[in-house]
């Protein structure tokens, strides 16, 4: 069977050859999001630790009573600082690692 080399042929080789060239960069486009979600969801932790022992230094004023609950919306209000704080370009170290790993 004799495939014909007519202008069709080459054009729908180039459609496939271009399909193909944007599969692969959707998949690296979302490895690269995995990665730059990552790298945020890391600074966000390292963050969150830092404003946890800066917290821990300011004294008690005894204006609210601490119970369990206090405790736990204090953690949250905490944690949603970090990841804000994170998203919005933070100290840099998320950049930082998405550059470094994304050359690997």
């Amino acid at each position: 069977m004799d495939i014909p080399f007519d202008s069709g042929f080459i054009m729908n080789t180039e459609k496939v050859e271009a399909s193909k060239a944007l599969l692969k960069n959707k998949a690296d486009d979302q490895s690269s999001y995995k990665l730059k979600n990552a790298a945020q969801g890391f600074e966000s932790i390292m963050v969150n630790m830092l404003i946890q022992a800066m917290w821990k230094t300011i004294p008690d004023s005894g204006l609210f009573e601490k119970n369990s609950g206090s405790e736990i919306y204090e953690g949250v209000t905490l944690t949603a600082l970090s990841d804000e704080i994170a998203k919005s370009g933070g100290f840099g170290i998320a950049d930082m690692l998405y550059r470094q790993m994304g050359k690997e």
